[in-house]
């Protein structure tokens, strides 16, 4: 769950990349017709979106896969409590506890649990491995630093505080003391997936080598068939340049887990982006199917119905985009541009002042205002 979490925020830092290349995109392309200057407007958004490992945040829908907890096992508790009934002063037993606990989000049982293991036994490193984990959970990141160094101290081989390390370094951007981390990981254990996963992800951002990051990508998943993190930063990566290979990488995870629309939609915007608008339609489709609050491919495909010329249709799945979200500003200004194709001047504009309501800097709502009121 927490390399999940991972991937996604180092997907919202490259954000600033994208943010500047389509500026410098709109930049390049102010001689474009009006039709295609608001066909632009509204690609940028979806380039933006399709960039990243999830779909925006402003788009993200909560589903029930989001929602869930990681629960472990009832069976893991079980038997470390009934280890304990004979053990009560353990205190790797207590922090092993207080580790399971954590991964159910219960912080104040782990606590309990943490503070009695630290009272036994100061001197035991998964006592810190566990103590770091709850204060990373408490977003306390000096805190769980500060334990998670005490702990390979303790023992240097103590391969979750090293891969603890990595992933905090990773967050913070402190890319070469994560790669030291992750190096020395991968000295203990050259056939570990997060570690090479990981190290992809330094080597994408610190040293800005694709390439090399994408070998690393492979190796995890070479390692580990199911590793659905890095399967997603393949087809992320791959679609980001354009690779044939994207889609493969995407219906892998389709293989093991059917109903993630999130991964419909990623594959929806790669088609897009190659300009496959019936394969990329039947991907946003299976998307809405699964999600009906899948704001962003409703938007994406009337967006798609737009650049056809299918205006009563691309209006439609704008309002629908707009139902599924209501604070929706680019599919307002995309329903606006429909009725304004449509000849209904009125709605045009209802639609064009909502976009501004709510966001009052988008600027092609504004000009697009301006230009019918004239």
């Amino acid at each position: 769950m927490r390399l999940k979490a991972l991937s996604e925020k180092l997907s919202k830092s490259r954000l600033k990349y994208l943010i500047k290349k389509s500026a410098y995109l709109q930049r390049t392309f102010l001689v474009l017709t009006p039709m295609k200057n608001i066909l632009f407007a509204l690609f940028t958004t979806l380039f933006l979106a399709s960039c990243q490992n999830t779909p925006t945040e402003d788009s993200t829908n909560d589903s029930s896969d989001q929602k869930n907890v990681a629960t472990p096992p009832a069976s893991s508790l079980d038997s470390i409590n009934e280890l304990l009934s004979n053990d009560e002063l353990n205190a790797k037993k207590l922090a092993l506890r207080a580790k399971v606990y954590l991964r159910a989000n219960n912080v104040n049982a782990a606590r309990i649990d943490i503070g009695k293991a630290y009272v036994i036994d100061s001197n035991l490193a998964v006592v810190y491995e566990a103590r770091g984990e709850m204060s990373y959970l408490l977003n306390k990141g000096r805190a769980a630093q500060k334990d998670w160094e005490k702990c390979i101290k303790i023992d240097p081989k103590n391969s979750n505080c090293l891969l603890s390390l990595t992933e905090l370094y990773i967050t913070v951007q402190e890319y070469e003391k994560a790669l030291k981390m992750v190096n020395r990981q991968l000295e203990i254990d050259d056939k570990d997936p997060q570690a090479y996963f990981m190290k992809g992800i330094i080597i994408r951002d610190f040293k800005q080598d694709t390439g090399l990051a994408l070998q690393y990508f492979q190796n995890a998943v070479d390692l580990k068939q199911d590793y659905i993190e890095a399967l997603d930063m393949l087809g992320v990566t791959l679609a980001n340049r354009g690779d044939t290979l994207a889609p493969f990488y995407y219906k892998r995870i389709l293989d093991q887990q059917p109903q993630r629309w999130d991964v419909y939609y990623k594959l929806g915007a790669y088609y897009m982006n190659k300009n496959e608008e019936n394969r990329a339609l039947e991907a946003f489709t299976k998307a809405t199917q699964i999600n009906p609050a899948d704001a962003e491919s409703y938007y994406s495909m009337g967006y798609i119905h737009l650049t056809l010329r299918q205006f009563a249709k691309a209006r439609d799945l704008f309002t629908q985009s707009i139902n599924a979200r209501e604070r929706n500003y680019k599919a307002y200004y995309g329903r606006g541009y429909s009725h304004e194709m449509l000849g209904d001047i009125i709605n045009a504009k209802k639609d064009y002042q909502r976009a501004i309501k709510a966001l009052p800097q988008y600027t092609p709502a504004v000009e697009a205002l301006e230009r019918i009121s004239k």
